[in-house]
């Protein structure tokens, strides 16, 4: 016990010699782990401001399926599974496992005219039961450090976007949360697998990486496990019920430029914001799902309320403007900050607001410019595989049992098994989910891959693993070299790049 205490009394101290103590980009940036990747198969060529006791949930459709308690649960990572007839697997070195599926029988119950999309919102904001057992917010400074979250400023949601085509289904989800570690990621995918019959690649977990929600990664105190379990259940819940809700759709896309920094010095940064519009067949909009880089830091280390900083303003605007549900993921945004136009704010809040709502009113007159996609052929590919751990915190917090991850031992070395998904709609968009907070040239060297004209990166999705830098830009004192010290090491980048452009080249040819 003496031990274990002493333990963790050295994690703050490591944690700050580590990262500075706090994210040197002040309210303009921070700390963080996010995760999430992929492959895909070819078959064819507001906030509300509200402490809120009782979080609530919509839906666009059907009831959502019975709830039933899954705990995470560790599976082997050297075993490759695949149940569905019409999948291969192949196993590479170490452990790098790919699973393709196309047999639109085994996961829709029959062949797709057109696509199908539903969407579903559901309230996952911790209620004060909850926050009087310490709900810790993530992504700023040592562990505990900031202190326990004192209220709910504004509510926090996961957002599910379900789409079915002709080459099968995916399930995508947006929390607002810094990140997700892979046990809980892992126990949602299990238990929208079981709920709706897909395979656990098809559904994809990411986070917006707001720096003023829940914990979920356990770098920065954590949250209380009936919390942990309830938003576990709630976003597979969500998730389940989009899927139960899709109907016949058109889908519709166009990409735009918004303002964003690069806080690495570099004089660019990824600024496309891609729009993926939803409408049934009688022309009612079913949601619209926005995907655009920039850092959820408005709020500083000194805001103890829990918050989706920027994005709640800016997903409730474009709700507002559009009269559907709507949701944000973040996209390549390891080294791209917020551009708050200039003006006097009584607040972070307003502030946070401001550019919210400047990005809320650039997608909205994006839709307006939005080019169907018209063949309904949904393609998708995941992939897996070991990255080795090399960063000194995330290995002792490991030891000490604190993250909400599984790192694996690998003679006196840990690796973890990550993970990401590619997909492609139509001859119109490709993207991929990447395992956490892509640096911009990494992204744009796998968007650089895509043909299509609009390219998607899902930053955070799948997994929430830090930093992930290309090599080349490893420790040359850019932002002096902070995010390196939140990074699983100096491969972890071109190995996910590579991982991910190897899918995307291996569907090129098939369109």
């Amino acid at each position: 016990m003496t031990t274990r205490c002493l333990s963790l009394l050295t994690v703050p101290l490591l944690f700050s010699l580590a990262c500075g103590g706090s994210d040197p980009g002040g309210s303009t940036d921070g700390t963080s782990d996010s995760t999430s990747t992929g492959t895909g198969t070819t078959d064819n060529p507001n906030p509300s401001v509200a402490s809120t006791d009782a979080p609530t949930s919509t839906t666009t459709s059907t009831t959502s399926p019975t709830s039933t308690s899954n705990p995470a649960t560790t599976d082997d990572p050297t075993v490759a599974t695949s149940t569905s007839p019409g999948t291969t697997t192949t196993t590479g070195d170490p452990v790098d496992t790919t699973t393709t599926t196309g047999d639109t029988d085994t996961t829709t119950g029959g062949p797709v005219d057109g696509f199908l999309v539903g969407v579903h919102t559901s309230d996952v904001s911790p209620t004060d039961m909850h926050l009087d057992q310490n709900v810790y917010m993530g992504a700023y400074g040592a562990p505990f450090t900031r202190g326990p979250a004192q209220g709910v400023h504004d509510s926090i949601f996961a957002r599910s976007f379900a789409i079915e085509g002709s080459g099968g289904g995916l399930i995508m989800a947006i929390v607002d949360l810094p990140g997700m570690g892979n046990q809980n990621t892992r126990a949602v995918r299990q238990k929208v697998a079981e709920l709706t019959g897909l395979e656990e690649s098809q559904v994809l977990v990411g986070t917006t990486h707001s720096h003023s929600a829940p914990d979920l990664m356990g770098l920065w105190g954590g949250v209380p496990g009936d919390y942990r379990d309830y938003i576990n259940e709630e976003i597979a819940q969500s998730m389940a019920a989009a899927w139960d809700a899709r109907v016949p759709a058109t889908l519709a896309v166009a990409t735009v430029k918004a303002p964003n920094n690069n806080r690495r010095s570099w004089g660019f940064t990824d600024d496309d914001m891609i729009i993926l519009d939803a409408k049934d067949l009688d022309g009612e909009r079913i949601g619209t799902l926005v995907n655009f880089a920039a850092h959820p830091v408005i709020l500083g280390e000194d805001n103890k309320e829990i918050s989706c900083d920027y994005v709640g303003y800016a997903v409730a605007k474009i709700e507002a403007g559009l009269g559907a549900p709507a949701s944000l993921f973040n996209g390549a945004l390891g080294d791209a900050t917020p551009k708050v136009p200039d003006g006097m704010y009584a607040d972070d809040f307003a502030r946070a607001q401001a550019y919210g709502e400047l990005l809320a009113d650039i997608a909205v007159a994006a839709v307006e410019t939005a080019e169907p996609i018209d063949d309904g052929v949904l393609v998708w590919t995941h992939t897996e595989w070991e990255q080795g751990v090399d960063n000194l915190l995330f290995n002792l917090a490991a030891g000490l049992g604190i993250l909400q991850f599984d790192f694996m031992s690998q003679g006196l070395s840990q690796v973890v098994l990550t993970q990401s998904t590619y997909f492609r709609l139509g001859t119109q968009v490709q993207g991929a989910a990447f395992p956490g907070e892509s640096l911009t040239r990494n992204g744009l060297a796998i968007k650089e891959v895509m043909k299509t004209p609009h390219k998607m990166i899902l930053g955070n999705t799948g997994d929430a693993l830090g930093y992930f830098i290309p090599s080349d830009e490893w420790q040359t004192g850019k932002n002096d070299n902070y995010e390196e010290t939140v990074s699983l090491g100096k491969t972890a980048g071109d190995t996910a790049r590579d991982k991910i452009n190897a899918m995307i080249t291996a569907d090129n040819p098939n369109f």
